[in-house]
């Protein structure tokens, strides 16, 4: 594929080398496409077709697929939306599907925003289908960063960013100390930004609200002081700023004076070369954690095109980007699970899928509510929490001085029979531990934290 046009954007400028180089060349897809529409005898496709009657006692003369008879007793989906292959990007009417989701998460009202809507639809692009949010992180990582590069990101993230980043891809991470004084601390973004500006083409920053493993979401003060850290940063290293946004958790909002929606959209919304690409998916926002669904959206600016047919084909462009990627690695994405997604907004409906999505919401409200009065009973000055009005987890800090986490981890799990994660990363200036009171029953939590106040009574 010539890629004239997305070499005349700054997001090509961004690319790794392994994402210039990259595409999905005329293959086995390629060729499977045109027969299905020009052949009269099909011998492209890698799957076993039969007439069912042949394989299934009491099957039917149509063509199709062959499977196990024992699979179409678990599903009353389809068996062609259960055993076949999908396209490489994903099913495009699931994708379709959650393009219009993402329109609905920006809060835009209907009436009063529509040109924003519009704008939106037509800016961001269609959501590629990866296995999971995970995926969706090492593909932009991967075809956004070289070994050696940096990528900017708090000192209190999600461990297993260090494994795709460090330990996968060779790539460096440039971490700030995520707050100060109980607040974000931009001042420490901002020397980030400018530190890695100075070194290298492109900035890339990796955001993740509500945060895991602290639940902290920015106040909506916060929030714009962020973005427009982010727009005066571009305009003064006059360099792209890749941001990569991970929404796993964003539904899960519990206080009022905090940013409500992804700040995908802000982002987007921004003149400047501030790309956002927004990460979420089906495992958290749809409560289906073992589906392995997720989606990668990117932010296109509108000073980028003078016509339609231009952003058309970076659309394609970036498609067969990313598809390539797929194809070389993954090959596809989980079908059932796509089909799954598309019949829920399709026979259910967005209304109806938020309407059973608040009740869990509403339950892990109260246990967030609950877990945070319970710790604010401890007086001991050898813990602190840090802000958190959101997500599955709230963090404790802990004096390294007097208690390093693996150890009261350890303790806390042989004398007190309690199950956290350990963050022990000193030169980070990180030692805590991590509470995913999603998985705590409400009434379990007092007991939960008295025992934790009992262990830190022993170091």
């Amino acid at each position: 594929m010539n890629f004239k046009y997305i070499q005349k954007t700054p997001l090509y400028k961004t690319f790794s080398d392994i994402g210039k180089r990259i595409f999905l060349p005329e293959g086995i897809f390629y060729w499977a496409r045109r027969a299905k529409n020009e052949a009269e005898l099909i011998g492209t496709i890698g799957s076993a077709y039969g007439f069912e009657k042949d394989f299934i006692d009491g099957g039917s003369s149509d063509w199709m697929p062959c499977y196990l008879k024992e699979i179409s007793e678990y599903s009353n989906l389809m068996i062609q939306d259960i055993v076949t292959y999908p396209s490489i990007g994903g099913l495009l009417e699931t994708r379709e599907i959650w393009k219009e989701w993402i329109i609905k998460k920006s809060f835009y009202n209907e009436e009063k925003e529509k040109e924003k809507i519009k704008n939106l639809k037509r800016y961001i692009t269609t959501p590629i289908i990866t296995t999971g949010v995970t995926n969706g992180i090492f593909q932009s990582c991967t075809l956004f960063l070289n070994p050696d590069e940096k990528v900017i990101l708090p000192n209190k993230r999600w461990g297993n960013y260090d494994n795709i980043i460090c330990k996968f891809i060779g790539a460096r991470i440039k971490s700030f100390e995520f707050f100060e004084e109980q607040n974000l601390n931009l001042d420490g973004l901002k020397d980030a930004i400018y530190d890695v500006g100075t070194t290298q083409e492109k900035v890339l920053i990796l955001l993740n609200f509500p945060n895991n493993p602290t639940g902290y979401v920015p106040t909506k003060e916060e929030s714009k002081n962020l973005v427009n850290l982010l727009k005066e940063s571009q305009v003064s290293i006059k360099k792209p700023l890749i941001i990569l946004v991970d929404d796993a958790y964003e539904p899960y909002v519990y206080t009022d004076d905090v940013l409500s929606r992804s700040i995908f959209y802000d982002l987007y919304e921004l003149e400047e070369d501030v790309i956002p690409i927004k990460l979420d998916g089906i495992t958290k926002e749809l409560l289906i954690y073992g589906g392995r669904v997720g989606f990668i959206t990117i932010g296109l600016k509108e000073n980028w095109f003078e016509t339609d047919e231009d952003l058309e084909t970076l659309k394609k462009e970036i498609d067969n980007k990313f598809e390539g990627f797929i194809r070389a690695t993954i090959s596809n994405c989980n079908h059932f699970y796509q089909s799954l997604t598309q019949k829920l907004f399709n026979e259910k409906g967005i209304h109806q899928i938020i309407k059973s999505r608040e009740k869990v919401i509403n339950i892990l409200h109260d246990r967030y509510k609950k877990i945070n009065s319970e710790l604010a009973r401890i007086n001991n000055p050898k813990i602190s929490i840090d802000p958190n009005s959101g997500g599955f987890f709230l963090f404790v800090n802990l004096d390294p001085d007097k208690i390093k986490a693996g150890e009261f981890a350890d303790h806390l799990l042989k004398k007190y029979k309690v199950g956290v994660i350990p963050i022990e990363k000193l030169d980070e200036n990180v030692n805590g531990i991590r509470i995913a009171y999603c998985s705590v029953d409400i009434n379990e939590i007092p007991k939960l934290i008295e025992r934790i106040n009992l262990a830190l009574d022993e170091f």
